[in-house]
């Protein structure tokens, strides 16, 4: 059926979305409320490329092509295109441009699900308004109200997992990492299906830490956290743990040395008795027996 796998997109912004540093300079620029249109309209064009905008060769220039995909002035365009350069919130070629930090800014749903939504609301409307026997009203009025508390709560976990996984993308800018373009936002998306948000948080905390501010170098402490079954923060937290226990355990030799009043084997004590009893041992020369041998032998006798 047509339009059967066609998917739908908008654009969230986040409660501090102008209260961003680099949202605020832009508006203080003259002209900075156009301008801030000018780069809402083209996260809206990213929408339904995860992010990017492509150059056709419409028009002369890729600045200039956009300027026409979002009707507005080319020149308001080329100094938003500027700013959003300079600021790291774009990154582009000759013909590709991507909208950083977009990721968590995009929401989707499938064509069946928005039919589905609709119906649904649909039904809920026919029902009010139908006259029914009081039972059967009160009854399906119940089951209605039950669906829409579970639709409220699956909407609020989803929020919250939403929110737990925009901190993830907040942290790797927030720890020097650099902008997050797409091929990053992916790597993050995938290792977020495995870990929890807080233990990819964590491991970015580690890599900047150890002044390694790289996703090769974060791949790395996922992989070897992945392979020892570390993928909740309890279970870091616990893995933590056991190594400060181990480092403030002292080693053996430690233990012998500093272990008071040990008790030496009685075999040892023996050994070392027999050996000052005995005193040094005795050259032929200072031993009797031994010269009186010497003399016997001398004499042939």
């Amino acid at each position: 059926m047509p339009g059967q796998n066609k998917r739908y997109f908008w654009l969230k912004l986040k409660d501090d979305f102008f209260s961003q540093k680099e949202i605020k300079m832009l508006r203080r620029i003259a002209g900075g409320d156009t301008y801030t249109i000018i780069y809402l309209k083209m996260l809206l064009l990213s929408l339904k490329n995860d992010g990017k905008i492509y150059f056709d060769g419409i028009a002369d220039n890729f600045v200039e092509e956009i300027a026409l995909d979002i009707d507005e002035d080319v020149e308001n365009t080329h100094i938003t295109f500027n700013y959003l350069k300079q600021k790291g919130l774009i990154e582009f070629d000759d013909h590709e441009l991507e909208m950083s930090n977009i990721a968590s800014m995009i929401g989707s749903e499938t064509d069946a699900a928005r039919r589905k939504r609709k119906q649904r609301t649909k039904e809920s409307e026919v029902l009010c308004d139908n006259v029914t026997p009081q039972s059967q009203l009160g009854h399906t009025e119940k089951e209605i109200e039950t669906e829409l508390e579970l639709e409220k709560e699956k909407d609020k976990e989803t929020d919250t997992e939403k929110e737990r996984v925009g901190v993830v993308f907040d942290k790797y800018t927030e720890l020097g990492f650099g902008a997050i373009n797409a091929f990053k936002a992916e790597q993050l998306s995938e290792w977020l299906k495995t870990f929890e948000p807080e233990v990819v948080v964590k491991s970015l905390e580690v890599a900047s830490n150890n002044n390694k501010a790289t996703m090769n170098y974060v791949n790395g402490i996922l992989n070897n956290w992945k392979q020892r079954g570390l993928t909740t923060m309890e279970k870091v937290e616990a893995e933590e743990k056991r190594k400060q226990v181990e480092q403030m355990k002292p080693s053996y030799q430690q233990r012998r040395r500093e272990k008071p009043g040990e008790v030496t084997p009685s075999w040892m004590k023996e050994e070392k008795k027999s050996e000052q009893s005995s005193g040094p041992a005795k050259t032929a020369g200072e031993d009797p027996e031994i010269q009186k041998m010497i003399a016997e032998f001398r004499n042939g006798g």
